[in-house]
């Protein structure tokens, strides 16, 4: 396999605190080893793809923002849609988050972030060699969206994609549509227009029931009050407000994401707000202050304009990122299909084997740690991967007078937690943290086998340390809640070894939190050295 390494300099940012042209130079027997000022620049992004072209890759590394930035920043993704489309698949490109978690979040101190910065592109090059290609799937999206609430935002983007020439299903959980107090003269023209439309459907009194699919194809089951049916939508829009009951119904169906008030968060705070972890999905923000209407009605545009600049499209490709069963090893326990928080498990009676729907999967690897029998596996974050990353991380000459600890960060929450903790870093300095605090990232908290934590204290690491979603807020519903379990028990199991259990630690945060992370983990740092003095270790 040939596979290209690019480092950014960021424009300073980066490589004030790392060394990022020696770094090119050690690993330079790789076929392509090249630095750039700024991966997003024109000249820059133009001259990676020349680079793929000329050198016949077919794995990449990038070596610079986190793999969060090219999700949450408008047209982030639009260099990864580049190198998919000279022919790297999506599972042989990697990130070294060499900025938020290595530069941001350390500083000055130049020979250690370099080191560390070096300990994560190994890391990414080890997954590009063992992840295998994923397959993807095509759907030609419908010219369809399902608008759940009638709120004005909802009433608003219903008209507008009306407007667009659009099927819409306006969802109402209420027995009439709900009341705008206020503003009801501003809002009734535009109902009416709605309601007189033969591509509209107004479903009062109705409850969605179960959602399945991605981005172009949602297959959504609704209960009326005299029915149950089955729709099918290319895309979702919700305009529920300030309902936090609605939303906690809703919330496992789509991932989305809620603030501590239980209100819909988007994917970033700035300017993707309304956008969520699935991109056929969006939501209209609850404005308690100002002009509610103009909120609302400029929302309601941004969810409409973007999601059908997707759905206008003749095709959309999907990767499935799924969990993927070995039928040699499948015993059929069933044991996949009780784990399962989204129903995309269950079993071929025939053959006595489990199966996946591939529309239903998370990827969220819950079911990958219940399987008795080894049978289950990421295709994202294979568990040969994940036993290597730490194999890699433990060989590393690191600073003896600061405890060595393992941070494994869930995608949903601890990973971005951590990212803006490298950020906070910037006017905060006091709250850095040490450069031996080594992060590896997976799906979920539900995919944290305890077998990556023994392998952590064996390899020698001081602390462990699981950064995950707050309880009630995980991406996965389940995934915390099973996770706890086994962490309750596996305590135990270390106190049989003679390993202090205060040496593995949860860490519940949001996405945004990067002050509590860099506080908990700073802390968590100060424990583990005052246990190594305790018992005598250096």
């Amino acid at each position: 396999m040939r596979t290209g390494l690019f480092l950014s300099r960021d424009d300073g940012n980066i490589s004030e605190a790392i060394d990022v042209d020696s770094l090119a130079g050690h690993f330079s027997h790789l076929p392509v080893a090249k630095v750039y000022d700024n991966f997003f620049r024109y000249s820059d992004h133009r001259d990676i793809l020349k680079t793929v072209d000329e050198n016949g890759l077919d794995a990449v590394v990038l070596a610079g923002d986190s793999p969060k930035y090219y999700d949450t920043v408008r047209d982030g993704r639009l260099i990864l849609e580049g190198l998919k489309s000279r022919g790297i698949n999506e599972n042989k490109i990697a990130f070294a988050n060499i900025k938020e978690q290595g530069a941001l979040a350390h500083g000055g101190e130049n020979g250690e972030v370099t080191r560390k910065a070096q300990l994560l592109i190994d890391v990414a090059l080890a997954k590009v060699e063992m992840c295998h290609r994923v397959k993807s799937m095509v759907v030609t999206p419908r010219k369809s969206v399902l608008v759940i609430g009638t709120t004005p935002g909802g009433i608003i983007a219903a008209r507008e994609l009306l407007e667009r020439d659009y099927r819409v299903y306006l969802v109402e959980r209420e027995a009439a549509i709900r009341e705008h107090a206020g503003i009801e003269a501003d809002i009734l023209p535009g109902l009416t227009a709605v309601q007189m439309n033969d591509r509209a459907d107004i479903l009062l009194q109705t409850e969605i029931e179960d959602i399945s699919g991605w981005c172009g194809e949602y297959s959504v089951v609704l209960n009326t009050r005299t029915s149950r049916e089955e729709i099918k939508v290319g895309g979702i829009i919700l305009s529920v407000g300030d309902d936090a009951e609605w939303i906690g119904k809703l919330r496992p169906k789509m991932q989305l994401d809620i603030d501590h008030e239980g209100l819909l968060r988007g994917k970033q705070k700035s300017n993707l707000i309304g956008e969520t972890r699935e991109p056929g999905i969006w939501f209209i923000p609850f404005r308690k202050n100002g002009d509610f209407l103009a909120a609302e009605t400029s929302a309601a545009s941004v969810a409409v304009v973007s999601l059908t600049a997707l759905l206008d499209r003749t095709e959309i490709e999907h990767s499935v990122l799924i969990s993927e069963v070995d039928e040699t090893v499948c015993g059929g326990c069933g044991t996949c299909v009780k784990t399962c928080a989204f129903s995309a498990s269950s079993m071929n009676l025939t053959r006595k084997l489990s199966v996946i729907d591939t529309m239903r999967c998370k990827g969220c690897g819950n079911c990958v740690v219940a399987c008795p029998t080894g049978a289950r596996d990421l295709v994202s974050y294979p568990e040969k991967f994940v036993l290597e990353a730490i194999e890699i991380m433990s060989r590393a000459e690191l600073d003896d007078s600061e405890p060595r600890v393992l941070a494994i960060l869930c995608n949903g929450c601890g990973y971005p937690a951590a990212d803006a903790a490298g950020r906070f870093a910037i006017q905060a300095p006091e709250l850095k943290y040490s450069t031996n605090v080594l992060p590896i990232q997976v799906e979920c908290g539900g995919n944290i086998d305890t077998l990556y934590i023994l392998k952590a204290f064996s390899r020698g690491f001081d602390g462990v340390a699981l950064t995950v979603c707050r309880d009630g807020h995980c991406y996965h519903v389940v995934g915390n809640t099973d996770m706890e379990r086994r962490i309750g028990l596996f305590r135990e199991v270390l106190r049989s070894r003679n390993i202090d259990a205060e040496r593995l630690r949860v860490i519940n945060v949001s996405p945004h939190e990067g002050e509590l992370f860099s506080s908990e983990i700073r802390s968590f740092c100060d424990e583990l050295k005052s246990m190594c003095c305790e018992e005598g270790r250096p």
